[in-house]
């Protein structure tokens, strides 16, 4: 695998509960490696948590994201370049700020956004995406 994949929080849940476009999440996470992770943006990863803990609670929250650290996924601090990216696709496009986090990862790293979530098609076509619930692979710009 030699192309770069963004995971937002969508496509991490999916897979952790076995959901829609789990399998499509899998196939990437096996075919990544430590040269070449899935990258997720700190806030997203910080979303990954939140919503497992309220999902299933504190300690099991914990163990998931253990048990991901142990996978081909780099998590991404986030920096002064993604936020303004985020910033300006927030004002244009008016989806969530974490979204666009993501979104802005995406396209400062020339990768694919991998995720469920329907309001990334709001951007439209301005970058590649991934939609794990769709029987189409991939969008391109």
């Amino acid at each position: 695998m030699s192309e770069t994949y963004v995971l937002d929080a969508s496509a991490l849940l999916n897979f952790l509960a076995n959901g829609p476009g789990a399998e499509r999440v899998e196939r990437l996470l096996k075919g990544a490696r430590p040269a070449t992770p899935l990258l997720v943006s700190a806030v997203n990863w910080g979303e990954v948590f939140y919503i497992s803990w309220q999902r299933h609670g504190e300690e099991s929250a914990k163990q998931t994201l253990a048990d991901l650290l142990q996978l081909a996924i780099r998590i991404v601090p986030v920096d002064i370049l993604q936020v303004l990216k985020a910033a300006e696709l927030k004002a244009v496009h008016k989806i969530p700020y974490v979204d666009c986090l993501a979104a802005a990862l995406a396209t400062l790293s020339q990768g694919t956004l991998v995720t469920s979530d329907r309001d990334f098609e709001k951007l439209g076509r301005h970058f590649p995406v991934l939609w794990i619930t769709r029987s189409s692979t991939t969008a391109r710009s």
